[in-house]
């Protein structure tokens, strides 16, 4: 393992990892000039909307980063920093990233963290983690324009059914995220559910509701409302764990 880690922390890797992050901070900072030249020709948003604006992604942006943060520091003692901050930087998500290096470790009859995991184990969740995480790539890069003109053929013809798909599609996407945090699925062969996930995504579910109504008359509560039903998510989860322990 510790061989492992030092070519996973070698100079090259970390050449290597800062390319690949310094060109999506690139597509980053010419998309947010593209959108502010958009905006500025057409008068989309006023300066004012624009600190709103800023004030509130920043916010935003708290809370995920903060469970971001836990597992990258788990995956990096197992596979290193330069690729934790290729993989992370690039896709955003470090529970898939953990996922997948699990996923190459096992099929090379190895495992995390452990003296199995050697440099072929390395070499498989690397793999596994990048060709994993294509697909996202792939779709946005073939399938945006198509989806562009579908939009503008349905906002021409059942406008309503664009605002419903918008409503129901993060949704359903975040239904899906707890079920699996909540669920332990073994091929449906056995099924459990984890008391402590499902407190988390429980009290984080009912804080935002809360937070949302309240926000009416305080708005400044729906800019914190991701980091402060995380905050209370995990420390939901952390006292029903510590009561079943």
């Amino acid at each position: 393992m510790e061989q492992v880690l030092q070519i996973a922390n070698s100079p090259a890797m970390w050449l290597l990892a800062i390319l690949i992050v310094t060109v999506v901070v690139a597509q980053a900072a010419l998309y947010l000039r593209m959108t502010l030249s958009f905006s500025d020709r057409f008068g989309i948003l006023s300066r004012e909307e624009r600190q709103v604006v800023y004030k509130t992604a920043t916010i935003n942006s708290i809370g995920p980063a903060i469970a971001v943060f836990f597992v990258a520091v788990s995956l990096v003692a197992m596979v290193g920093s330069p690729v934790t901050l290729m993989r992370v930087g690039v896709i955003g998500s470090a529970v898939f990233e953990f996922v997948a290096a699990d996923q190459g470790a096992r099929a090379v009859g190895a495992e995390l963290g452990t003296d199995s995991y050697t440099l072929e184990a390395f070499t498989a969740s690397v793999w596994v983690m990048t060709l994993g995480g294509m697909g996202w790539l792939l779709t946005t890069f073939f399938a945006t324009k198509t989806l562009d003109r579908t939009q503008d053929r349905l906002n021409g013809s059942n406008p309503g059914l664009i605002r419903a798909m918008g409503t129901a599609t993060p949704i359903a996407i975040f239904l899906v995220l707890g079920a699996n945090a909540v669920v332990d699925k073994q091929w449906f062969s056995s099924i459990s559910v984890a008391a402590d996930d499902l407190a988390a995504v429980a009290v984080s579910a009912l804080c935002m509701v809360a937070l949302y109504f309240v926000g009416r008359s305080r708005p400044w509560l729906r800019e914190w409302s991701i980091g402060f039903s995380l905050v209370a998510g995990l420390v939901a989860g952390y006292l029903v764990g510590q009561s079943l322990a």
